[in-house]
């Protein structure tokens, strides 16, 4: 006989304890198979105190549907001493928890047994006391009465540590023999102080359940699911609003009564019109949402125009702006004289010419004539590229008048591409023939031409982003046509990131030419590309193989942060990592640590798990760990994983620097190799907005003290050998953040202009949300068909055993019309 509810068990909790709650439990009680009534907390001795739903006002229920299995729900309520103790037998508070659990079993004898809601309990090391506390539990509960069930409710996880929350304690395969069900808890990933969002995305649930359905048995396991959602306020800062998080939960009718402008800012009531509204239906991650009193919305590649390098990408379906690089932006008023470098009027010793520029060699010199038509004041710019870091000066006179220009800054984002400088600025120019001339302080650099102008400036430059914000009118609940009533808000939603050494060279191998022998050179060993050959855009994914030794081409390295992403083969062995001269930083696979040596001396290790990639997955999904040292004078910092985490620091005798690059003792690949300046960090947060009426406003900018500013350049040299987190006093989330304007007095029916000016690169221009002064929000909920749709997921994908639905009383009612009878 087929099973009609195979897949399709409902379990709920009684957290809500209001009157929707109740209704759900009296008409709809055939649709559940588990109740886990949310009653019983735990404390730090392992006393259990009923605080929750009262067991009186369930009764009724529980006598009305004898087929419900009724839980006694045990919580901590995510405080993490709780566990800890439990955990660790602490003063025998698991001794404790053990006799209570059967004592409200006891009490409670028509229970079908207990859930376990223990939240908080730490890191991976803690994984082996935590499997011993869910063991003992379920022996104890059995012991007790066979027929008793355990359900133990469990983070979402995408893998052994794999917990977006710092619960990776947990690890299901352990588990499974512990429990009769288990719910995973997989809502949440959005919340009160996260970016809006889904509060249960699609990614996260397929990386769970993949990994759930593989390791535990499913017919065990609950899909969970939030009935509820959260409504954002994003027209000011959380501090400005009186609120701790922007975030404010919001069961399903609340969301539909900010639909139908039941809801609004100013108290439910004027004078913030009343609008009802539209939600829009996600598609990917199967769940609606909205935009409650915003007037005008758009995305990063809304805008009317840009500028390089500000390019449009796209993560996870946002379609963001950013740049990865400045370039030079400059401005010349009128151009008098143009001139190539390519077609000197003399030359003597080592020139090597080309169609648009001089090479000059050893005792180098070119010479250009130019004319003046009108006597005047001028300014003269000249386009030059220093190739590498020791073909670095330039000799330029005009009419005989030399200057000297030269770079020895490692980080200088202008190596190997040309930039324009100045030569004279306002210098009084006759009428008739003048001269430039160039020769060579160090034999390489590149000569590209020069002209005479009205006003030459340069600056370094992110790009920027012209939006057209267009506030219409909308009707409110009356049908009158309605507007803010004292004005709007313009609020930027930005990614931003944390502060990274000053870029010298990222080298990912996807050039055409990816190893240019001008640029590299093998110490030792062998080394090759290999590029994805079924990718058909530019620059495709590529990878380094080999063993030995590959550095760049330059000995003068000292004072360096190296950084690399690289993976073992199955043959590989021994030591990979960065060196600069004879300090080798590494991880090495037969010891299985972090390693730091000056020559063959072991500075400091400390102990980490390396895994070989299999020959299956060397070129799709290859394992790869980053490690990398930053150097300063005789200090050594060692950091590795995906954080950048510091793992110890060493001291150098007797440094002096050389060669930089990457070393291996047997064959790796490395997907990256990155060199930075070890003293100066490039900040990745500022952007600038200019508003209707030319006001520009600067944000994002963190206050740092103990640092020395490079304001061309918007980089910072730390002053002393310490972290760059340590500069300031703020953090910076790996979530969007908001920034908010001033009231805009702006009218309905117009259309306005405002530029979004990136200060700094990798700063991601989300969205730009136009909204009522008096508020406006970002609103994701919970409907029936999103419940729906995740359910047969459950069922048929999965094949678990059914849903867990967090929780009764906040929900679609409709969901129960949708949803089985379970009797």
């Amino acid at each position: 006989m087929r099973d009609y509810l195979k897949g399709k068990r409902c379990m709920v909790w009684s957290f809500m304890g209001n009157a929707r709650m109740y209704q759900a439990l009296r008409d709809y009680g055939d649709r559940l198979d588990t109740v886990g009534i949310f009653t019983f907390e735990v404390d730090i001795t392992g006393t259990i105190t009923e605080t929750g739903t009262s067991i009186s006002s369930m009764l009724t229920y529980i006598n009305r549907w004898p087929h419900i299995k009724w839980l006694l729900t045990i919580m901590n309520h995510g405080t993490a001493s709780i566990f800890t103790a439990l955990r660790n037998n602490t003063n025998g508070a698991k001794d404790k928890f053990l006799t209570e659990i059967i004592r409200i079993m006891n009490k409670y004898p028509w229970c079908a047994g207990v859930d376990i809601d223990l939240e908080r309990g730490g890191g991976y090391e803690n994984k082996d006391a935590a499997n011993a506390l869910f063991r003992d539990i379920y022996n104890t509960v059995k012991a007790y009465n066979p027929s008793k069930l355990v359900n133990i409710c469990l983070p979402g996880m995408t893998g052994v540590q794999g917990s977006v929350g710092g619960e990776n304690w947990c690890v299901y395969e352990d588990l499974d023999p512990y429990c009769d069900t288990a719910a995973i808890m997989s809502y949440g990933m959005a919340w009160a102080g996260s970016a809006p969002g889904p509060v249960s995305p699609r990614n996260w649930l397929e990386g769970t359940y993949d990994y759930a359905a593989r390791v535990m048995t499913p017919e065990k396991v609950f899909f969970g699911l939030p009935a509820y959602g959260w409504n954002w306020r994003i027209h000011d800062s959380p501090a400005n609003l009186g609120i701790t998080y922007r975030g404010i939960s919001n069961t399903y009718y609340a969301a539909q009564n900010w639909m139908t402008g039941v809801y609004n800012f100013t108290n439910d009531a004027p004078p913030q019109p009343r609008i009802p509204i539209i939600a829009y239906w996600d598609d990917y991650d199967k769940v609606p949402w909205a935009l409650p009193q915003v007037y005008d919305y758009m995305e990063g590649w809304d805008a009317v125009s840009r500028t390089y390098p500000l390019i449009g990408e796209t993560y996870n379906r946002r379609r963001y702006l950013t740049a990865y690089s400045k370039q030079q932006r400059t401005e010349f008023g009128t151009i008098y004289v143009d001139r190539t470098g390519g077609s000197p009027d003399s030359h003597t010793g080592s020139v090597s010419i080309s169609t648009q520029m001089v090479t000059l060699g050893e005792g180098g010199d070119a010479e250009y004539e130019f004319e003046i038509a009108t006597a005047g004041v001028y300014d003269v710019a000249f386009r030059i590229s220093f190739p590498f870091w020791d073909k670095n000066g330039i000799h330029v006179a005009l009419d005989g008048v030399s200057s000297t220009f030269s770079e020895n800054r490692l980080w200088w984002p202008y190596w190997r591409t040309t930039c324009w400088l100045s030569l004279s600025s306002g210098v009084y120019l006759s009428a008739g023939t003048h001269t430039i001339s160039v020769s060579a302080l160090v034999p390489g650099v590149q000569f590209y031409g020069f002209r005479a102008c009205s006003n030459f400036s340069e600056s370094p430059s992110a790009g920027e982003a012209e939006f057209m914000l267009s506030p219409r009118m909308f009707k409110d609940v009356n049908g009158v046509m309605a507007e803010p009533d004292r004005g709007f808000k313009l609020t930027t939603e930005v990614l931003r990131r944390k502060a990274d050494s000053a870029l010298v060279w990222y080298e990912d191998f996807r050039d055409d030419n990816p190893l240019p022998s001008s640029y590299w050179t093998a110490l030792s060993g062998q080394w090759q590309v290999w590029r994805n050959p079924n990718q058909t855009t530019s620059r495709p994914y590529s990878q380094l193989d080999g063993s030995g030794e590959l550095a760049w081409n330059y000995t003068g390295f000292s004072d360096v942060h190296l950084r690399a992403r690289i993976a073992f083969t199955p043959e590989g062995n021994g030591r990979a990592g960065v060196f600069c001269g004879d300090v080798f930083c590494c991880l090495n696979f037969n010891t299985q640590r972090i390693e730091l040596y000056k020559g063959s001396s072991l500075l400091g290790s400390t102990a980490t798990e390396i895994i070989k990639t299999t020959e299956a997955n060397l070129r799709s999904n290859p394992r790869m760990y980053t490690i990398e040292m930053r150097i300063r004078g005789n200090s050594v910092r060692v950091y590795s994983g995906a954080s950048n985490i510091l793992r110890f620091t060493a001291t150098l005798n007797g440094f002096s620097g050389g060669y930089a690059g990457v070393r291996s003792d047997g064959r790796i690949l490395c997907e990256l190799l990155r060199l930075g300046d070890a003293w100066v960090y490039e900040p990745y947060e500022r952007f600038d907005v200019i508003f209707p009426g030319g006001t520009t406003v600067e944000y994002g900018r963190l206050s740092r003290t103990g640092v020395t500013w490079d304001n061309e350049f918007q980089v910072f040299a730390v002053n002393s050998d310490v972290e760059e987190s340590s500069t300031r006093s703020q953090d910076i989330s790996m979530d969007y953040d908001f920034f908010h304007s001033g009231v805009l007095p702006l009218v309905c029916g117009n259309d306005y202009s405002v530029k979004v000016v990136p200060k700094d690169i990798n700063v991601w221009i989300s969205r730009l949300f136009l909204g009522d002064a008096d508020g406006f929000s970002i609103l994701y909920y919970q409907d029936v068909d999103s419940l729906v749709y995740w359910a047969n997921e459950a069922a048929y994908r999965w094949k678990l055993r059914g849903i867990a639905i967090w929780s009764l009383g906040q929900e679609d009612m409709r969901l129960w019309e949708a949803l089985p009878k379970q009797i």
